[in-house]
């Protein structure tokens, strides 16, 4: 099995917009990203564009079940090395735009918690309002979604967020390049709250 660090960089270089970093995740923006979801071990969770499976050994290591656990990948390097590193856990090379189908498929009409590291921000504004949109479309009322970003702004577009209630949970510097945690809440009051960084 290939090093995850030099699939990485072998991916990068292919699709450096698609990638969207220069590096994988730091384990402190995982560990942070996995608290802001707050999933309970009973669960299903959607993992958005899970690359080297930084974040997906967080989820694992907080007590998510492999059965629970549904992984979204578009690049097929990626999920080859996700199906072979994760046993037990699904991993589907697919199309985050296409997710109401892929759960559904699964036997899931609604999942209570996606966790994305899609580069939103590095997206053409159609790409990024689609996928946003299948995100809504995907998530339970009540449920959570999870997202990082490089940028200050929210990373999904207004128009699709206005069904959640938004907060920008942290900035977590130990990360190259430092990342913000936005979480949003479907169904939530609107609102759009920013807590102190740290």
């Amino acid at each position: 099995m290939r090093a995850p660090s030099l699939l990485f960089w072998r991916q990068y270089l292919r699709r450096p917009l698609a990638i969207g970093a220069i590096i994988p995740s730091s384990v402190y923006l995982a560990r942070a990203m996995v608290d802001a979801l707050g999933a309970a071990a009973g669960d299903t969770v959607v993992e958005l564009g899970p690359g080297t499976g930084v974040f997906t050994k967080r989820l694992l290591d907080s007590g998510i079940s492999r059965d629970r656990l549904i992984l979204v990948e578009f690049d097929h390097g990626f999920a080859r090395f996700l199906a072979a590193a994760f046993k037990g856990v699904t991993v589907i090379e697919g199309d985050a735009r296409q997710l109401p189908g892929i759960i559904a498929e699964r036997g899931y009409v609604r999942v209570p918690r996606i966790l994305s590291s899609l580069p939103l921000r590095s997206m053409a504004p159609q790409t990024r309002s689609e996928i946003a949109s299948a995100m809504s479309q995907s998530l339970e009322p009540g449920g959570t979604l999870v997202q990082f970003t490089y940028f200050t702004a929210p990373p999904l577009p207004e128009a699709a967020a206005a069904e959640f209630s938004i907060e920008r949970t942290r900035l977590v510097l130990a990360n190259i390049p430092p990342a913000f945690i936005w979480r949003y809440v479907k169904g939530g009051q609107r609102r759009q709250a920013r807590s102190s960084l740290t």
